[in-house]
């Protein structure tokens, strides 16, 4: 699988939650995160057009599931730790 360019936003009420979007894609224009989770419905960019790469290790993230999901819905929460 290729790079995914994404741009990454961490939940100002529990900033150990993130959400990964294809890169460009206004967060405000999404619900569906903040139906699943409210902590997700008030964000802070934390990195801009990050090289995600799907094959690579990321402590905390199981990169398959994320780019699938970024792949399928468009968008992927995940947490700090978990």
């Amino acid at each position: 699988m290729s790079l995914l360019t994404v741009d990454l936003y961490q939940s100002t009420v529990n900033p150990d939650k993130f959400l990964a979007l294809p890169a460009g894609t206004d967060p405000t224009s999404l619900t569906a995160p903040m139906v699943f989770d409210q902590d997700y419905g008030e964000l802070s960019r934390y990195r801009e057009a990050f090289e995600f790469d799907p094959e690579q290790s990321y402590i905390g993230v199981d990169a398959a599931k994320l780019a699938a999901e970024i792949l399928t819905v468009r968008w992927a929460m995940y947490s700090r730790g978990s």
